[in-house]
């Protein structure tokens, strides 16, 4: 255990991500404290729809996490984050409810973004939640524009920034009978993702299709009311 410690004060400067605390020993990510939070977060998907699942609501625990994952050279928290994710019944249990075979494609990135990070986070995510499940990954979307980053715009924006974007790959074969899963690391209006539910509905396929996120960012007053729940002591 020292030595892993060690290693991991190297490689990742000896701070937990989470709380920046670098006197407690890591995962190599996270201190103790903020692996039982994030476990705790893992009890509590969000569903903004019947046909979304999000694994974990968006915190400051959180955020940080997917900010290593998409800016921080760290592809394995993808891994790290939905496996813990999918240790949590419900969110497995989800999975299993949209079928037995399920293709899950990630959000395209644009080749100058991929040059720019060197790996496609929703890639990164479709592998893993592909594996835990028994579904394959189908990398069947392409990126035709480079747009804003959407961070930066409102709802109407994010629509209008990332409509059209994405088409579907020349000469991809389709898994027979797998049901479409979009995977993203965040949703916040679905603009994104509904772009490419539109690549499927073209080819008659938009109906069965699912949307699998990393985060569910919600409004201010949804997001006071998950804070409020979750630190409310219950005398049952």
């Amino acid at each position: 255990m020292k030595l892993w410690n060690g290693v991991s004060k190297f490689l990742f400067g000896g701070e937990c991500l989470g709380c920046q605390r670098s006197d407690l020993p890591l995962d190599p990510w996270l201190c103790p404290n903020c692996k039982r939070e994030l476990k705790r977060l893992a009890k509590s998907p969000r569903r903004p729809n019947p046909d979304v699942l999000c694994l974990y609501a968006m915190t400051p625990l959180t955020k940080s996490l997917v900010h290593g994952l998409k800016y921080g050279s760290m592809p394995g928290l993808a891994s790290y984050l939905v496996k813990i994710a999918l240790q949590e019944e419900e969110s497995s249990e989800v999975l299993r409810e949209w079928g037995r075979k399920l293709a899950f494609v990630p959000v395209p990135l644009h080749s100058a973004r991929m040059r720019e990070r060197g790996y496609n986070q929703a890639e990164k995510l479709a592998q893993t939640i592909a594996r835990c499940s028994g579904g394959v990954v189908a990398n069947a979307l392409k990126r035709k524009t480079f747009r804003i980053s959407q961070t930066q715009l409102s709802r109407e924006g994010r629509a209008s920034n990332v409509a059209g974007a994405f088409e579907w790959k020349k000469n991809f074969t389709w898994p027979e009978y797998h049901v479409p899963v979009i995977v993203d690391d965040v949703f916040t209006t679905g603009a994104t993702t509904t772009a490419c539910l539109y690549a499927f509905e073209k080819r008659k396929m938009g109906g069965a299709a699912k949307v699998c996120t990393l985060l569910r960012e919600e409004s201010a007053t949804a997001r006071i009311d998950f804070a409020a729940d979750n630190a409310m002591e219950w005398n049952v």
